[in-house]
Parts: C-alpha cells; sequence; structure tokens
C-alpha cells in the first residue's frame, strides 16, 4: 500500500486522546516517508502536539459532543475543520474511537480507507472494522501491516521544556500530583482520604500538587489546605500544555481514571490508578512508564493506607 498521508482520529476526550498515542510510533515506523496529523477535540489539542512523529494537529469540537468544561461544538467550525481534512487528501485515516457520527464525518472526507472499531451503526461508514476490544486496540494496525505488538502510549515531554523551567521555579521537586476528581462524583474517594494521603506523601519529604479545574480545586481549598500545597489552577498558565508539563516532570502520579492519569503514564511518570469502579479492564494504565491500580466496586472503604500500599509498591 502506498501511503503519504494519515489522519489519525480521536474527537473524544483527553485519555481518548493519550490511548490513541499509541498507534503513531507503529504507523510511522510502518509508512517513514508518510505524513501524520491528529484531528482532535480544541482542549486536547496540547497534548496532541505532544504525540511523537504527529506533524500537524486540526482541532475541532464535533458539535454532536461535549468537552469538560465547555458546551456543544458548533456547527461552523466543524465544518470548516472537515473541509481542511478533505482538502489535505488522506490517504488513510485510523479512528481510534468508536461513535457513528465520527466515522460518518471522516467518511464525508473522502479518505479512501478509513480503518476504525466496528459498532452496528458505524461499520457502513469504514473501509475496515475491527472489534472495539481495548486489547485489540492494535487491530487497527493490521491492514496496513504496521507493527502491532505490545503498544503503550506514550508522550515528548521535549517539547514542553519552556513550561517544565517555569513551573521548576515555582513547584519544589520532588513532588507527587494528586488528582482526587473524576467525570462522576459517584466514583471518587471520599476527599479526607485524599487529604490524608497527601499529608503522609508530605511527611516523606514530597511536595504535594492538586491537579484539577479550578472549580474542583476552589471546592478542596475551602475545605482547609496545608500551606505547603500546591494547586495547578494558581501555578499554571491556564493552559493544558501547563498542565501536561507539570504531570511530565512528577515523582510519582496518583488519581482517579481519567485524563490526568493517562498523560502522566505517557510521559513515563510511575502511577498509582484509582477505579471506584470505572473500567479497569478497559482502561487501566497503558503508558511507558511504570504503574499500579486499586481498584474497587465502589470508593467507599477506599482508605489512604490502601493507596499508600500501591505507591510503595511502585
Amino acid at each position: 500500500m502506498s501511503v503519504d498521508r494519515i489522519l489519525l482520529v480521536s474527537l473524544d476526550n483527553l485519555g481518548d486522546m493519550v490511548f490513541a498515542s499509541a498507534l503513531a510510533p507503529p504507523l510511522h515506523e510502518r509508512f517513514p516517508r508518510a505524513k501524520l496529523d491528529v484531528w482532535c477535540k480544541e482542549y486536547t489539542a496540547d497534548v496532541a502536539k505532544l504525540v511523537p512523529h504527529v506533524s500537524e494537529v486540526i482541532a475541532s469540537d464535533p458539535f454532536w459532543d461535549r468537552a469538560p468544561g465547555r458546551g456543544k461544538g458548533s456547527w461552523r467550525p466543524f465544518l470548516r475543520a472537515l473541509r481542511l481534512v478533505r482538502s489535505r487528501r488522506y490517504d488513510v485515516a485510523v479512528l481510534a474511537a468508536a461513535p457513528w457520527r465520527t466515522a460518518s464525518a471522516v467518511a464525508a472526507t473522502g479518505i479512501p480507507v478509513r480503518i476504525g472499531l466496528r459498532r452496528r451503526k458505524n461499520r457502513i461508514f469504514l473501509t475496515e472494522a475491527r472489534v472495539p476490544v481495548l486489547s485489540e486496540l492494535s487491530r487497527l494496525l493490521v491492514p496496513l501491516g504496521a507493527p502491532h505488538e505490545s503498544l503503550r502510549y506514550r508522550l515528548d515531554a521535549s517539547l514542553l521544556t519552556a513550561h517544565r523551567e517555569r513551573l521548576a521555579r515555582i513547584i519544589e521537586q520532588p513532588y507527587a500530583a494528586l488528582h482526587p476528581f473524576a467525570s462522576k462524583e459517584n466514583r471518587c474517594v471520599p476527599m479526607p482520604v485524599w487529604r490524608e494521603v497527601a499529608r503522609r506523601l508530605g511527611e516523606r519529604g514530597l511536595t504535594v500538587l492538586w491537579v484539577g479545574s479550578r472549580e474542583e480545586l476552589g471546592a478542596l481549598r475551602a475545605t482547609g489546605n496545608e500551606h505547603s500545597w500546591r494547586f495547578m489552577d494558581r501555578d499554571s498558565d491556564g493552559t493544558l500544555a501547563d498542565t501536561a508539563a507539570a504531570l511530565s516532570a512528577a515523582t510519582i502520579f496518583v488519581g482517579h481514571d481519567s485524563g490526568p492519569l493517562h498523560v502522566a503514564g505517557a510521559f513515563g511518570v510511575p502511577v498509582v490508578g484509582i477505579f471506584a469502579p470505572g473500567e479497569p479492564l478497559r482502561t487501566f494504565p497503558q503508558g511507558v512508564g511504570p504503574s499500579r491500580m486499586l481498584a474497587r466496586p465502589s470508593p467507599s472503604g477506599v482508605t489512604a493506607d490502601d493507596i499508600l500500599r500501591e505507591v510503595d509498591a511502585l
């Protein structure tokens, strides 16, 4: 197959974008001269730019979906992005997730080879479809003859040097990045447990950096905080790139199953993922760094000792 231009499509949220990054190195290995671009949501673009071998990022929020902290995308910007994709005349599109609307949008760009995960509604828009099991994500590469064994997602921290240098002057090393939040509150270990984890990590000589949105971290501060704790919304320049830089320099990351967990793991940072319950069999940490996972049917009963036991195991 002659391939000059490849489009990796991930019009989903941050964690999905990180998982999609695992496809870039084998695609580059199989087609070293091909230009590899990414089509993603606007808020994930800063992370998409860190994916190895990516030349350009096309960012647009799909009109049928919401990004965290944003409303649904609008028609006009999305259609502009679709026309841009169409004008690039990509040879191959690899769709890292299964929504049929994404598949139909990619089909509308006229890309001749469209490889994605099989769903009842989306298969008519794909030229190659694969069963949607995480362990079989690599099968998206099979039709292209690209290497697909033992995929791991990874991001390139060298592109964040300026952000890392600025943060190094603010956040004392070594530090632990804690992300006690999730998309649904009923999946979150109670905050008193996280505060105890933070206190005990501080006793071990680690600075604690809390990661989350301004609203989440504001609510945490309202319950009281240690004077040595750092908060990403106060130390950051407000960009996702700055948050990514902070995660890349952490000594360890501990947090719920969400985007920041996978971003940290993609930089090779040791991570402890809390799944309560989440989907541990599908979205367990699969980055290039070491990891541990604490999976429970609910967050009730998870203690600071439980979490720190996994930290020690790293």
